[in-house]
This record gives structure tokens, C-alpha cells and sequence, in this order.
């Protein structure tokens, strides 16, 4: 199995455990970025030169919400 670049953007802490447990009990090797929330997530975007593969995105989120988000990577 290929290993995934996964951007996680979540607030809730136990979702980010919730993930990082079932990532561990399948045994899978993915490389998981965490960010707190959507600004956080274009800071982490910006600074890479490797994107992830796969961004998995809360939509409730303070600061910059999921669909703000979306609306900001749609233009970058």
C-alpha cells in the first residue's frame, strides 16, 4: 500500500486521536500533518513543496472555516 501525505485540518483534538488511533491500529505508515484550523492550514500549504495527497478538512472551524478555506485554495 502506497504511503499517503495526509493533511488533517481539525479543531477537536479528539478527532486528530480518533484518527491518529485507527491510522496506528491498521498499521499504516501514512504521514500525517496536523493543523488546527484553515489559516493554519494555508501557512503549512504555503511553506511546502511537497503537497499532501489527501486533505482531510473539519468544516466548523474558528479563525478560518473549512468553506473559507476551500474558497482561498480554489484561488491559490
Amino acid at each position: 500500500m502506497k504511503k499517503l501525505k495526509i493533511l488533517l485540518i481539525e479543531d477537536d483534538m479528539i478527532e486528530v486521536m480518533k484518527l491518529n488511533r485507527t491510522i496506528s491500529t491498521l498499521q499504516l505508515e501514512h504521514e500525517i500533518t496536523e493543523a488546527n484550523d484553515g489559516q493554519e492550514a494555508l501557512n503549512i500549504l504555503q511553506k511546502k513543496t511537497d503537497l499532501p495527497d489527501i486533505i482531510l478538512l473539519d468544516l466548523n472551524m474558528p479563525k478560518l472555516n473549512g468553506i473559507e478555506f476551500l474558497n482561498i485554495l480554489k484561488i491559490i
